[in-house]
């Protein structure tokens, strides 16, 4: 004969213990803890591009009283694989990272990067509303500072044959590699264009660091 404790199987039963609950109170357990891994790993990575985001808007585009949105700069680094950094550097040499008093023209043309005019039927071309007359020369316009850095993105993914991509494909970035096709190895200005890239380059990578960006 089995004697059972009453007392303590009452006991048991009031907070819901069943049968076999040693081994379901285990599964349970590791599916909370799989459960909450898989839900900070959801969490982290948008968490992270959006301190991204704020960090640029406020520490390095805010001060320029930049057009261009800290957000999609993170998005063009999503979509089209440029980093975030090279982007920055590339602006920052071309339209004082879309400074509306430094910038030139082409920052109210939402054209951060200073791209020339190429028709429309290129995969940035699609995004313009046409062409821009500056200086003599034409350029891309495009409606919106969103699109204009969407474009950029683009045109630095598949431009020249995937040049640009290569050159941006670091750290550490090939800079002369990148300004030999985007600038022209033989115009006037290349080397000092080449240097002021590396130098916004160590700046960034500087602020970012204090800020507890590696970069």
């Amino acid at each position: 004969m089995t004697l059972v404790n009453t007392a303590s199987l009452r006991t048991f039963r009031r907070h819901g213990g069943q049968a076999g609950d040693g081994i379901s109170i285990l599964q349970r357990m590791i599916v909370a803890v799989l459960m909450a891994v898989a839900l900070c790993v959801f969490i982290a990575a948008p968490a992270h591009a959006q301190s991204t985001a704020d960090f640029l808007d406020e520490d390095i585009l805010g001060p320029h009283d930049s057009r261009i949105p800290g957000d999609m700069v993170v998005n063009s680094w999503r979509w089209y694989g440029i980093d975030v950094l090279p982007q920055l550097v590339i602006m920052a040499a071309e339209t004082s990272l879309g400074d509306p008093n430094l910038g030139g023209t082409l920052v109210y043309k939402n054209n951060f990067g200073c791209m020339r005019y190429h028709g429309p039927d290129t995969k940035w071309g699609v995004l313009s509303t046409g062409r821009a007359w500056v200086a003599g020369k034409d350029w891309y316009a495009f409606p919106s500072p969103e699109v204009g850095v969407m474009a950029l993105g683009r045109y630095l993914k598949v431009g020249a044959d995937g040049r640009y991509r290569k050159a941006l494909s670091g750290p550490p970035y090939d800079w002369q590699g990148f300004a030999a096709v985007y600038y022209g190895r033989n115009v006037s200005g290349y080397r000092s264009y080449v240097q002021r890239l590396y130098r916004l380059e160590r700046q960034y990578r500087t602020v970012a660091a204090q800020n507890g960006f590696v970069w």
